[in-house]
């Protein structure tokens, strides 16, 4: 009997792919993602009508520092996703079952 199986070619290792697996799928970490996508927006807007609706200066500086804080908890919050992710990665011997 003759074995006509080719081998399987080599597989490439993709970042993209690499990258996509190391996103934890909690819904802790998308929560307060979005909870701080809509608070960097509602400090924009803030120090967008601070300038444009003539409102007092610290309107805008209120508006300002909630872009600012947020933003890096948002950034601070991604950057932490994908720690545990990949520590989550490295537990399961690189397999994800969720």
């Amino acid at each position: 009997m003759q074995d006509n199986s080719q081998p399987e070619p080599p597989r490439r290792d993709n970042s993209a792919s690499r990258h996509a697996q190391a996103e934890p799928k909690d819904a802790i970490f998308t929560s307060i993602m979005w909870i701080m996508i809509a608070n960097v927006l509602v400090g924009a807007l803030m120090a967008i009508a601070a300038e444009t609706m003539n409102l007092p200066p610290a309107v805008g500086q209120v508006g300002l520092g909630l872009v600012l804080v947020c933003g890096g908890i948002y950034f601070f919050f991604r950057w932490f996703q994908r720690k545990e992710a990949r520590r989550r990665l490295e537990q399961n011997g690189g397999s994800d079952p969720e």
